[in-house]
């Protein structure tokens, strides 16, 4: 079996209304079997982190930098396995996946048709109930906190 090591970056998204903040979460197309993620992706040659996590964004759900605001100090890193391939041509990938945190001004999403079937904006206790990890959940409450969102927690 091959191995390799993957680098990608992404966002939290979240947005204020009336109602307080809700958080964007994608439905990848990209995965085995439905899964809801934050915006991500790979990082490129010569790109910073925080670089290719807007650039990814932008790809991603249309927001552009300028429709949102990175909110200064939030910097989370996931590390995961997993196996992509079949038989010879098999792969065990290494993701490290560091997080940035943005508010968004809008909430008018266009969804990269080859990477996303759906897209949410949801409360924090309803996007807790969509995320399938523990880790991810638990990434979602710090930048709940740090966003000031934490007191609508389910």
């Amino acid at each position: 079996m091959r191995y390799r090591r993957d680098v990608s970056a992404g966002v939290i998204v979240f947005h204020r209304d009336d109602d307080g903040c809700r958080f964007l979460l994608l439905l990848s197309k990209l995965t085995k079997r439905p899964l809801w993620e934050f915006p991500k992706g790979g990082v490129d040659e010569g790109e910073t982190l925080i670089q290719a996590a807007i650039r990814e964004l932008e790809e991603e759900t249309g927001l552009s930098r300028e429709q949102v605001r990175i909110v200064e100090g939030f910097e989370h890193k996931e590390d995961y396995r997993f196996t992509s391939g079949k038989e010879e041509d098999r792969v065990f990938v290494r993701k490290a996946v560091t997080y940035f945190l943005a508010e968004a001004s809008h909430t008018d999403i266009r969804l990269s048709a080859h990477e996303a079937s759906e897209f949410v904006w949801l409360p924090l206790g309803e996007a807790r109930s969509k995320l399938r990890y523990a880790a991810r959940r638990r990434m979602l409450d710090a930048a709940a906190a740090a966003a000031g969102c934490a007191q609508t927690a389910a």
